[in-house]
């Protein structure tokens, strides 16, 4: 029997990225919150597209190596007796 996609061992290994994601949802909440240069719709424009962009992009590169281990021969620990 197959294990199902994004089981508990894949969820762990990538783990590692909910850290800087964390981060990054923590900036976009205290500069849309709080935004000690003032409001500049350039600038805050700019910024929240650069953040926006990079949890995009590890969103993205998250999704895609789970799927690339889960593929993988070598990372497939099936428990059927064939």
């Amino acid at each position: 029997m197959s294990r199902r996609a994004f089981d508990a061992e894949v969820t762990l290994d990538l783990a590692v990225n909910l850290l800087p994601f964390l981060i990054m949802a923590f900036f976009v909440g205290v500069f849309a919150v709080f935004n000690p240069w003032g409001v500049d719709p350039l600038q805050s424009a700019l910024q929240f597209s650069i953040l926006f962009a990079t949890m995009g992009m590890l969103a993205v590169a998250t999704y895609l190596a789970a799927r690339v281990i889960e593929t993988d021969d070598r990372t497939r620990h099936d428990t059927s007796d064939t």
